[in-house]
């Protein structure tokens, strides 16, 4: 079947004007002023996109896909995620992940669930690897989990969490050459999702590694970076090469008197630093959002992480904070792509790349319609494929 997609404005991220867009075979084959469906062989389906704004799907490094949490005993593991979590939301290519949790979550498991994700019609992809080292793995090797097993893209890691390792220098740059290495012999990104905890050091290891060894910053992918605490030290690491990732926030999160910025804010911040194409935001969709007693030592109420936190951010910062819209798409675009090593065919609005495509209403930004390689997902704000359990 093939899409055309009529009278939209699009932003590739960056806005390239009215244009028609024809999706076939799960690429984008065509962008143009104009295409005339009377002039394509075979069965067309022709979404009409005037007072629409165009933009790729969202790439949403960030997910715990068989849930997380459990810090608050076994009653607190968050649910599995659903397929039309996802495409309600604009997500069409999601990064999979554990978190505190490697006892009763499992790396084979998010493997499985990788893999029915991409039966159900997204791209999905995964790291190893969890809060702890040694890094829990599939094959026993943190190296062949890389090479070897294709969603895989890199390993997790917690440094300053009273909940995670107490991680050593020489640690971390052993996992560092691990996943460099491995990065070299498959052609993969080979990342190190490192979770910043609030403990006393925030990521000051991760520059002191750098400043005593001779490898990359574009190794590093610290998240949940959006804190006050740890801003910084991020920024840092954003200007030696890496890419860095806050968590989108909710408004009642916002309201609850966080210590956190906004990524809508976070986003204007590293346009004006000159760091802009190294910050993505992620949702965290899936993983637990405990909140703590006063010394952090006991959970006193859980929520959960959702995709829908990307386009609020996504409104936030055009509402809020006057960003246009290309510069609050790029970091969950075109730079979340880069950061997965994906930004060859995702990203992007590009004839070649996958037809992975979000439709947002020109006033309200609400979502309408998305397409995930070329298969229309939801229409009229509506999920019209589902999960093999919805």
């Amino acid at each position: 079947m093939q899409v055309l997609i009529k009278n939209g404005e699009v932003y590739a991220p960056d806005y390239v004007g009215k244009k028609d867009i024809l999706c076939a075979g799960g690429k984008l084959v065509a962008i143009e002023e104009h295409i005339d469906e009377a002039g394509l062989a075979g069965e067309v389906e022709v979404i009409d996109a005037k007072g629409k704004n165009v933009v790729p799907g969202f790439v949403d490094t960030h997910q715990h896909f068989i849930g997380g949490g459990g810090e608050g005993g076994f009653a607190t593991r968050t649910p599995e995620l659903k397929l039309t979590d996802q495409t309600l939301n604009g997500v069409t290519t999601a990064l999979g992940l554990l978190g505190t949790d490697d006892l009763s979550r499992h790396v084979e498991s998010l493997l499985a669930k990788t893999m029915g994700f991409r039966d159900e019609g997204i791209s999905t992809y995964m790291i190893t690897g969890s809060y702890f080292l040694p890094s829990p793995t599939i094959t026993g090797s943190v190296m062949k989990d890389i090479a070897f097993i294709e969603p895989v893209v890199g390993v997790k890691l917690a440094v300053s969490d009273h909940r995670g390792p107490y991680v050593t220098n020489e640690n971390l740059t052993h996992l560092v050459a691990e996943v460099r290495n491995s990065a070299l012999v498959s052609g993969k990104a080979g990342i190190i999702t490192v979770h910043a905890g609030a403990g006393k050091k925030g990521l000051s290891q991760l520059l002191e590694v750098l400043d005593e060894s001779d490898y990359q910053a574009e190794r590093f992918v610290p998240t949940h970076i959006n804190r006050m605490d740890v801003w910084e030290q991020a920024v840092e690491l954003a200007k030696r090469g890496a890419i860095i990732d806050g968590t989108a926030v909710s408004e009642d999160s916002l309201q609850s008197g966080r210590k956190a910025l906004s990524c809508a804010e976070a986003t204007k911040r590293s346009i004006e630093l000159g760091i802009k194409d190294n910050f993505t935001f992620s949702s965290d969709a899936g993983g637990s959002l405990p909140k703590w007693n006063e010394d952090r030592t006991r959970i006193v109420g859980m929520g959960v992480g959702t995709p829908s936190s990307l386009l609020e951010e996504v409104k936030r910062g055009v509402e809020c904070f006057e960003l246009s819209l290309s510069d609050i798409l790029t970091p969950i675009t075109k730079n979340a792509a880069r950061q997965l090593g994906l930004d060859k065919f995702k990203g992007q609005l590009a004839v070649g790349f996958d037809a992975d495509v979000v439709l947002l209403d020109s006033q309200s930004l609400d979502l309408t319609h998305t397409l995930a390689k070329g298969r229309v997902m939801v229409a009229d704000g509506v999920a019209v494929v589902k999960g093999t359990f919805e």
